[in-house]
């Protein structure tokens, strides 16, 4: 049975595959040429993300949202994902919270996934709310599918991977950080100047159960010194065995 976080993850790797094609690629006409990805590309999407997960388990991500912007709509709240079911081919089964009371996003059952349904899911909200601000009266037609494209084009063309170290759960654990920046050189910045360079780090650990540990987007000020107008942190804060 197809899910929704199937549809969602489908449609990252395929606009993934869109953005990796070259033009002298189109142009050669004569057999497809093999995709390759980015390491960018691959660590977001292209792994076994839950394979450190042997036993059930429930992982809580803390959110937070602050900013000048829009001070009415800061808030806290949290993220449940618990995998429930490890299935014979390794893929698992589960549910996921997103947020609770009303910002709760319905998330629906996990089925046989083997990626953290909550990186693709804070995306997709990501990609709505940015829907929302440059197009506040609604004129403008899925303004959303365009912002997923041109973070798919900056996952493959020009985000950077390092890697770093970070505490959690009483231990240091290794894994990456990827980070990108993918409306700065749009051509089309001028339509939405204000949030255009609005700043992305993922950091995964092959090592973490679940694999990602946290997400946080920036769309600084016009001024420097002045604090971000949006900045949100979406950070792993418990990974325990499931009761």
């Amino acid at each position: 049975m197809t899910t929704m976080i199937k549809l969602l993850v489908v449609a990252w790797l395929a606009l993934a595959a869109s953005a990796s094609v070259t033009a002298a690629e189109a142009q050669a006409a004569q057999q497809p040429a093999e995709v390759k990805f980015s390491e960018a590309e691959t660590r977001m999407w292209m792994t076994d993300q839950l394979r450190n997960v042997t036993k059930p388990i429930n992982l809580r991500y803390d959110f937070h949202k602050t900013g000048s912007l829009e001070p009415d709509f800061n808030f806290d709240d949290k993220v449940e994902l618990k995998v429930e079911k490890i299935n014979a081919d390794g893929s698992k089964d589960g549910t996921v919270q997103f947020f609770t009371g009303e910002h709760n996003f319905p998330a629906p059952p996990m089925e046989s996934v083997t990626v953290n349904p909550v990186l693709g899911h804070y995306l997709y909200g990501d990609v709505m709310q940015m829907n929302r601000l440059t197009d506040p009266n609604g004129e403008a037609r899925e303004r959303w599918r365009y912002f997923q494209r041109r973070i798919k084009f900056s996952l493959s063309e020009d985000a950077t991977v390092k890697p770093v170290s970070f505490e959690f759960n009483g231990r240091t654990w290794k894994g990456y950080e990827i980070s990108f920046v993918p409306y700065a050189k749009d051509p089309k910045r001028n339509l939405f100047e204000k949030f255009a360079d609005k700043r992305y780090s993922v950091t995964v650990s092959d090592e973490l159960p679940g694999y990602l540990y946290r997400i946080e987007t920036i769309i600084p000020d016009a001024k420097p010194e002045q604090p971000p107008l949006i900045r949100e942190v979406l950070q792993l804060s418990a990974a325990k065995p499931a009761s």
